[in-house]
């Protein structure tokens, strides 16, 4: 185990969190706000502290092996993640507004895994500089700590593949350049071009800058933080609604296909099985809920189609913006949505939750085992995009699914024995484990997470991390032959 390099790279990595406090601190003082001196020590603290142990690491450097293997790479992955949480904290316990650090670090958690999830009751009340960190902690979390370090990376001399495998553990990591420090520069390029376009979208429907902002942070990072308390119910607008709508899909879309598509490559969306049974989905499940709203809630048919839509295309892709209040609706579209929470997004994507890839492989492995019951002696591959998938990556994906819901019903227990009520318990896990943000129960679209006890927000809390780095990575670190030489 390297500690010097993973040290080093963990400092960078707070230098760099320092680095980003800045811009709300910019912000307070243009608004005369009275934070300024809250992100100022922030800034400091964290800029001192992380650049000093880096330039000293670094000043002691002699030829040392830099080359990470993978368990440094697990090891810097699940830390960088810690002390990043631990950083974001700072501001929200420096200023006050929230002073309670269990609480702090719920919220600091919530934003940098792009969960959503929130303890405030009234985020309005706070002042904007806060809400901008608040909402900048989900784009830095979004485009991945990691990645982030991979383009820093070259400052040391280390090699980023391990890092790169354990920050994307999925089971098709798309490489989309041999080298990896190429692959984080374009990765950044993309999500920066992502997230000008849709700012730029949401000007143009009517926000003003600093919501335009702060909501195109909290989307193309699929997280779901909103400067205001009605989230996007907020305009009463269709046309915010639908466009919202489009940026949140975008969004949940694998970013090499995006990336494809900006070198010229259209067709390679139409080439995507994955796409095309994420668009599959959403239809089908928003035409389904749509029927119940028009049946049960006397909604008319646009109105209806856009409710469900919205709210489909939010949960699938773990974004978790709101319009309106879903635990009024049928209690078979509640659940529907709490299975599209687990489905997510696209590999590939900023979405949380199982991954659509993950879901069909699965499908069609079920499908392959009931035709070879027919035919015994027929091999029948898993194919995906034409190609013939390896039985072995079929099965770990098989394996992957059951932990996932084993740990899922395993911190459901737990927050019950808490005494937090089972609806919730399911909600608030659902939520949190996917990254989503709103659940059903005390934490509903219209509540928060305030309510839990201490014990079940710290649970939550490593529910999203769970959630974030897809389980394996933090697994991993728990087993003692990980730690044996």
């Amino acid at each position: 185990m390297k500690i010097r390099i993973i040290v080093q790279i963990l400092s960078l990595i707070v230098g760099c969190i320092g680095l980003f406090m800045l811009f709300p601190m910019i912000y307070s003082i243009i608004d005369n706000e009275n934070t300024t001196f809250s992100f100022f020590v922030s800034f400091l603290l964290l800029s001192v502290v992380g650049w000093s142990i880096y330039f000293v690491l670094k000043s002691k450097q002699k030829d040392i092996d830099k080359n990470i293997s993978i368990r440094d790479g697990f090891i810097i992955v699940t830390f960088a993640w810690i002390v990043t949480i631990i950083s974001g904290t700072l501001p929200y316990l420096i200023s006050g507004a929230i002073p309670d650090f269990t609480d702090a670090f719920f919220e600091s958690a919530s934003g940098f895994t792009t969960t959503g999830s929130s303890i405030l009751s009234d985020i309005e009340k706070l002042p904007k500089s806060i809400l901008l960190w608040r909402s900048l902690t989900h784009w830095i979390g979004g485009v991945g700590i990691v990645v982030i370090a991979l383009s820093i990376m070259p400052i040391l001399g280390v090699a980023g593949m391990q890092l790169f495998k354990a920050e994307t553990p999925g089971p098709t990591t798309d490489k989309l350049s041999p080298r990896i420090k190429e692959t984080a520069r374009i990765i950044g390029i993309v999500y920066l071009i992502i997230t000008t376009f849709i700012v730029i979208l949401y000007l143009l429907v009517g926000m003003p800058i600093y919501e335009a902002v702060c909501h195109a942070f909290g989307t193309i990072a699929t997280g779901g933080f909103s400067p205001k308390n009605a989230s996007i119910g907020f305009y009463h607008s269709p046309v915010v609604e639908y466009t919202v709508i489009l940026c949140m899909f975008i969004s949940a879309v694998n970013f090499s296909l995006h990336y494809a598509a900006m070198k010229g490559s259209f067709k390679t969306y139409l080439k995507s099985e994955e796409l095309k049974w994420f668009v599959l989905i959403i239809l089908s499940s928003s035409l389904l809920i749509s029927i119940f709203l028009i049946i049960e809630n006397g909604k008319t048919i646009e109105g209806a189609f856009r409710s469900s839509l919205f709210y489909v295309v939010s949960l699938i892709s773990t974004t978790g913006f709101g319009t309106e209040d879903y635990e009024k609706w049928n209690f078979g579209a509640q659940l529907l949505l709490i299975t599209l929470m687990y489905l997510g997004g696209m590999v590939g994507s900023t979405s949380g939750g199982i991954k659509q890839i993950r879901f069909i492989v699965v499908v069609k492995l079920i499908y392959s085992e009931i035709k070879k019951h027919i035919h015994p002696q027929a091999v029948i591959p898993v194919r995906i995009n034409g190609q013939p998938v390896d039985r072995k990556i079929a099965i770990n994906i098989l394996i992957f699914t059951l932990f996932y819901a084993l740990i899922s019903a395993s911190a459901v227990i737990i927050l019950c024995f808490d005494g937090v009520d089972i609806t919730t318990s399911i909600g608030s896990v659902a939520a949190t484990m996917n990254g989503v943000g709103p659940g059903i129960g005390l934490v509903g679209p219209v509540e928060n997470y305030s309510a839990l006890p201490a014990f079940a927000k710290w649970i939550l809390c490593g529910c999203m991390l769970l959630g974030r780095l897809e389980i394996f990575t933090i697994l991993v670190l728990l087993t003692p032959a990980f730690w044996k030489k």
